[in-house]
């Protein structure tokens, strides 16, 4: 026999020898079937107690992008779009205040955390602040009440707080930041943020994201339109004081027009007062007219200033949890009881092979 014949021959017996083997462990798996069973039955009660029994955290998440849709405006309000993640090349890139970076680090900032944790919320129809649900979902009432401070006092003027109660909200603050506040976008090339919150308590989660959204929004809002706001509240001044010495210098008009019914051709001099005021009607006119183009101008600015977000998700209950159904937590347990339970098998059967031949 060739030495090729040979090199064929010894692979089909290592063939032979594998299938051999396969089917030798797949009889000795099944007939562990009892063993099998009752391994995958005890790991998917393990997995039941554990699911059920872990605390159960909700989360709340409401993601939003910028409504682009500024046209001429889109200049004045490009940086805007850094707010939501969206990119305008050169024109978000020229802004500085409002970057990603920057948005997301004002979701976590103190003064909006804190504006968040003073407002007002409706449940069960009565009037709460966020901060005295907080402190009860968290057990840090009767901690607050050794400091001196019952959750009543927060429902007083911001001004009125005392060092004990600012204390408390600056670490109510740095709790917030550390455990429970999500803020990011969902990927690194996605133009969508969002903002989220984790906690035990499904209508805080709920609550805080909302109002915190809204908050942060607003103060962007009002930050981003301050100045524009400022000249055009200075044009509708101006605009409405000119308006009334005009209307004051046509009163005018009209008077000396009657003090005068048939003026004589012949003495210009008769004419004179007529002349000066319809000048005074004629000058106001144009400046009136020019301040209201350019009030029309303010307000076009104004309205293409403003950011436009477009929600996307908003959180509804029920909140999504950190337990799994039930369904999906017996497909779960019952494949890592069954993998779990034949790898033990598998494992067993080579040691005690093992320990056979040193024998």
């Amino acid at each position: 026999m060739s030495e090729g014949d040979q090199y064929i021959d010894e692979e089909k017996i290592s063939l032979g020898y594998l299938i051999k083997r396969l089917v030798f462990w797949f009889n000795f798996v099944l007939s562990k079937w009892l063993t099998i069973g009752v391994g995958t039955v005890g790991i998917i009660l393990l997995v039941l107690a554990w699911n059920y029994l872990k605390p159960q955290v909700y989360t709340a998440r409401t993601s939003f992008v910028l409504d682009n849709d500024g046209g001429d405006g889109l200049g004045d309000i490009g940086s805007l779009a850094s707010l939501a993640g969206v990119n305008l090349g050169s024109i978000s890139e020229g802004s500085v205040l409002f970057q990603i970076d920057n948005i997301q680090e004002l979701y976590r900032s103190r003064r909006m955390i804190e504006e968040t944790l003073l407002s007002n919320f409706l449940y069960r129809d009565k009037e709460y602040k966020l901060i005295e649900r907080f402190a009860d979902s968290n057990k840090l009432t009767s901690d607050w009440i050794q400091e001196g401070i019952r959750l009543e006092d927060f429902r007083k003027d911001r001004t009125e707080y005392t060092r004990a109660q600012d204390s408390l909200l600056q670490e109510s603050v740095k709790i917030i930041n550390e455990q429970f506040l999500i803020v990011g976008k969902p990927n690194r090339k996605a133009t969508i943020l969002e903002v989220g919150f984790q906690h035990r308590d499904e209508v805080l989660a709920k609550v805080f994201t909302e109002k915190h959204v809204e908050n942060v929004n607003q103060f962007y809002l009002q930050t981003k339109t301050k100045k524009s706001l400022a000249n055009l509240k200075i044009l509708q001044n101006q605009a409405d004081s000119i308006k009334q010495v005009l209307d004051e210098s046509i009163l005018k008009l009209a008077e000396v027009d009657e003090s005068i019914p048939n003026p004589n051709p012949l003495y210009k001099t008769s004419q004179v007062p007529y002349q000066k005021v319809l000048i005074d009607v004629q000058a106001n006119g144009a400046i009136y007219q020019e301040v209201v183009k350019q009030l029309e101008l303010a307000k076009v600015t104004q309205r293409n200033q403003m950011p436009l977000i477009q929600i996307i998700d908003i959180p509804r209950y029920p909140l999504p949890s950190n337990r799994w159904e039930l369904f999906k937590t017996l497909v779960i347990g019952g494949l890592t009881g069954i993998f779990l339970t034949i790898f033990y098998i598998f494992l067993s059967q080579i040691v005690n092979a093992a320990l056979a031949q040193e024998q």
